[in-house]
Formats: structure tokens, sequence, C-alpha cells
């Protein structure tokens, strides 16, 4: 019995790479129903992309197998890696701290470094390996290998880790770190509704939204976008748990000029 193949990258909606992943796939493992989670994460952000691979594999059925690759370094000695985890649900990607999160949140039960040439293409390009080992090697389990198959047992814990620093919360301030961006321009924060309680941040309090470059933009902390007027900011915890900026009708990433990497402040107005 055949299991779901899910594909979740920073190859661009609709190129031909992606197209490259499904017909290598498609050729393993035909009758595998085939789901294309994401494919427009920044070009090689790994820090965005081991947030929404974390956030979509949740939503993958039981037994499922997923490709991610965000790979800035392929072709270097960082590791190919299949894993799997709570509900036999496996991930295959590069071992860059685009994996961690998943392992760290979904219960890893083990992972294996993917060095058998039984399931991967010949000959291996240097810059494609996300159509020469990972799509292969998971279409190969998708089929009913076992990891075992793909190659040799390595620690959890060795698997990489991508850096986020944990927010900061003061009595009425909250600093956080932008992590990414949705195509509607809303910033997502690496901070949680947990986060607005320790810094005493509640429903209705108007905010500051302050940069690093020192602008500021005035917001409200809310629910849902219509508690703000057209052309308003909002600040609202998003439908996957984080703290998040959003302009009700525009870009919040322009209204309040921070993009991923920069560190913004939520601050009760006065």
């Amino acid at each position: 019995m055949t299991r779901p193949l899910g594909f979740l990258t920073d190859y661009g909606p609709g190129t031909e790479h992606v197209g490259a992943l499904h017909a290598v796939a498609a050729a393993i493992a035909p009758q595998s129903a085939r789901i294309d989670l994401a494919h427009d994460i920044p070009p090689g952000d790994i820090r965005w992309g081991a947030i929404l691979l974390e956030r979509l594999v949740r939503l993958m059925p039981r037994d499922s197998v997923t490709v991610t690759v965000v790979d800035p370094g392929v072709g270097t000695d960082r590791r190919a890696v299949a894993m799997e985890l709570e509900w036999g649900k496996v991930v295959v990607g590069p071992d860059n701290g685009l994996l961690g999160l998943a392992v760290d949140r979904q219960a890893a039960v083990r992972a294996v470094e993917i060095t058998s040439s039984q399931v991967m293409r010949a000959p291996v390009s240097a810059t494609f390996h996300g159509r020469d080992v990972f799509a292969p090697a998971a279409a190969h389990v998708a089929s009913g290998a076992d990891l075992s198959d793909l190659g040799a047992a390595v620690d959890i814990d060795t698997i990489v880790r991508a850096h986020l620093p944990d927010a900061s919360a003061l009595p009425g301030t909250l600093e956080a770190l932008v992590v990414g961006s949705d195509r509607f321009g809303n910033l997502g924060l690496w901070a949680g509704p947990e986060h607005l309680i320790a810094a005493g941040l509640v429903e209705g309090d108007r905010l500051w939204v302050a940069t690093a470059e020192g602008g500021r933009s005035q917001a409200t902390l809310g629910r849902t976008f219509a508690d703000v007027p057209r052309g308003a900011l909002l600040a609202y915890v998003d439908s996957h748990g984080l703290v998040s900026i959003a302009l009700n009708g525009g870009d919040a990433g322009e209204r309040v000029r921070a993009a991923a990497g920069e560190v913004v402040a939520l601050m009760r107005q006065s």
C-alpha cells in the first residue's frame, strides 16, 4: 500500500524544479497521492522553511512522507536525512536546520542518513539533490521501503536546529524576531500568546510597533482583521499560534518597514 507524498520547497510555484520532483516521485510511487504543501518559501530561508514544515506536516495524514528542500548548501557535506515522527510520518530533506523544529515538536522516533545508491538517481547532480536524492528516497519509502533501506541510523539529537531566538517579554512590551510573512504581507513573529500574557498585553490595547531603525507605527491588539478599520494595523495571534502583525487591506511589512530577520517591539501606548 502506497503512502501520500507531500512537497515543500523554495523552488517557486509552477517551476520546472517542482515538476521534476513530481516526475521522479511518480516514476517510483505512481499510486501515491501527491500534495504540494508550499513552494513559495523565500529562496534559502531555512528558518521560515522549518516553521512551515513543522506546521504543515502536522496536517499531513498518518504514515505520510514529506519531501522538503530549502538547501542553499546543496553539494556540500551537510547530510541528507530521513526521519520518522509521531503517527508514522516521515520527513526527508537536508540536515541544515530545516528539520529541527519538527524533530523537537513532533516526537521524532528515529532518523537515518541517506547514503544508499539504491534509492538515489544516478548520477547525482551536485546542485539538484531535491530531484536526485530527496524525492526518490521519499518515493521509495512511500512505496514500502523502510528507513533502514536508505542508510545508517543517526542520533536524533545531532539533527541541526535553526536558530530561533526567544522573544523577550517585559511589562507592557514584547520584543520578537520577525520570522516570515505570507502573501498578504502579514508578518509572523517568533512569539506566542504566552508571551503576550507575560508582557501583560491584552485585547484592545493600543500599541506602538517599533523597529530597530527607530520607526514607529500605531496598532491595536485584537483577534481578527475586522477589529481595526481598513488601512489600520492589527497585532493578533494567527491560526498557527504565532503573534503576527497585519494591515487590514494592505501589506504590514511595507507599513512597518520590517522584514524577516529583524526584531520588532510591541509596546503599549501610555
